[in-house]
């Protein structure tokens, strides 16, 4: 929840922010940006140290970097030094991998999925709290607080994991595999900046084709890097495997119709009521309207570790994508009032609850010990770059229904709903590939390592 709050105050005060920077609206969009581009290339760089160090040792050295992070843009004058802050918050990104990691230490194999669950649920209560109070801070303490209350949240944090959390030792042998980071770093800012900048840009433009180019290409490099290592970053043997890649691909769609969500409906529901469509409501109530969300979302993720049990995952996910559907659907078509739209999204929460947490029970539960930690960061990152791709299209589509006027028409945000839907048609789909016997339905966690161990031994040619 403390990294939650990180990665969710900011967005509803981005414009009170570029007053406190001195800023332009342009320019300000580096706070989002430098934060995204951090977070992908940390993520599964302090995830595989965490299998290699111990888990909890990163945990907290991750924890010191969100509250520095903190403190910097708390104190930020300047939009350089903002932005410096943002990149060190980027380091929070491992904190829920390093999280499930130390669960899978630490806890029995039949209490793993439903503690992920509650961890994965609780973090998005934290997500939905920040969207809720950012208004509040921001006109009750002050720009700066949307920093200084992560920084204290989560220098907190720092003493109670030191206090409660044991120590998990390490999990993996051999050393760290930099060159290969570096090439993986390298490859997601090429990817992600585009994506975030290519509206701003044009997509057609040189500057976004040889981006995208240059990702390409950096990519190969990563791969080949990674099959040749002896120690390899990301292991390929494991993400060839066919429960942690159909999980992959479910979570980059889930990101998709998730992340895109949050930029643009709060845009949305303030929208002027002088368009025709527009509902008009302030920050405050935006977060208001939310708050049903992190209730089912919460509950939804306290109730997939238990499922998850009793079920297949492949099962648990489609019963989750299925809401989600709902509740674009009923977006599209009925978002003249308030009420219905906190209903709608009250109603796709059970279904992002369910399979945000049962994902990343799945990821968990597929891999190795020694690839928790970089597993389970690269499979976040995916979900990133899926919200990436998802927030660029509906950007696009928003900004080719904007007429001479600043705001889209109705018939924009309608189209991006069903596409959101479709997107989320399609997520379903892919759950279906997902083996039925993946991640949790009573397996062992030592026959399925049992298993792994087997795959892997017979595709190594050494």
């Amino acid at each position: 929840m403390s990294y939650a709050l990180v990665q969710s105050m900011v967005n509803p005060g981005l414009e009170a922010l570029r007053g406190q920077v001195h800023t332009s609206q342009l320019e300000v969009s580096w706070v989002l940006t430098a934060f995204l581009l951090s977070s992908a290339v940390l993520t599964p760089l302090l995830g595989r140290l965490g299998d290699q160090v111990g888990k909890r040792r990163v945990l907290i050295v991750v924890l010191l970097f969100l509250t520095a992070g903190s403190v910097v843009a708390a104190l930020a004058t300047s939009l350089p030094v903002l932005v410096l802050g943002r990149l060190l918050q980027g380091a929070g990104g491992a904190t829920l991998p390093l999280a499930f990691g130390v669960v899978r230490d630490l806890l029995p194999s039949e209490q793993v999925g439903a503690k992920i669950g509650a961890i994965a649920a609780v973090s998005a209560v934290g997500g939905a709290v920040g969207v809720l109070v950012a208004g509040p801070i921001i006109d009750g303490l002050g720009v700066p607080w949307l920093f200084w209350v992560p920084a204290i949240a989560n220098a907190v944090m720092v003493f109670a994991v030191l206090a409660l959390v044991p120590d998990t030792g390490a999990a993996a042998t051999g050393r760290m595999n930099w060159p290969a980071g570096l090439m993986l770093a390298a490859t997601l800012v090429l990817l992600l900046l585009p994506l975030s900048l290519g509206q701003e840009w044009g997509w057609g433009s040189g500057r976004t084709l040889g981006l995208f180019a240059a990702a390409v290409v950096a990519g190969v490099l990563w791969v080949t890097v990674e099959t040749r290592s002896r120690y390899p970053l990301i292991d390929m043997r494991v993400f060839r495997m066919r429960p942690v890649w159909t999980a992959n691909l479910a979570s980059f769609l889930f990101g998709v119709t998730l992340y895109s969500a949050l930029g643009f409906v709060p845009s949305f529901l303030q929208t002027p009521t002088s368009t025709g469509y527009g509902l008009g409501e302030s920050i405050v109530m935006t977060g208001l309207i939310f708050l049903p969300v992190s209730v089912t979302q919460f509950l939804g993720g306290l109730a997939a570790g238990p499922l998850a049990r009793a079920v297949p995952t492949k099962t648990l996910l489609v019963v989750g994508t299925v809401p989600i559907v709902v509740c674009y659907l009923l977006l599209a078509f009925l978002h003249g009032s308030a009420w219905l739209v906190s209903l709608a999204a009250a109603i796709g929460g059970v279904g992002f609850g369910i399979g945000l947490s049962a994902l990343s029970a799945a990821i968990v539960h597929a891999v190795p010990a020694e690839h928790t930690g970089a597993a389970s960061g690269m499979n976040a990152n995916i979900r990133t770059i899926g919200g990436a791709v998802g927030a660029a299209v509906v950007a696009t589509v928003l900004a080719s229904r904007t007429t001479s006027g600043q705001f889209p028409s109705e018939g924009g945000y309608t189209a991006v709903f069903l596409l959101l839907a479709a997107a989320a048609v399609v997520g379903l789909v892919s759950c279906l590939f997902i083996p039925a016997g993946s991640a949790g339905a009573g397996r062992d966690e030592e026959t399925v390592d049992a298993r792994i161990a087997e795959l892997v031994d017979e595709h190594n040619p050494y």
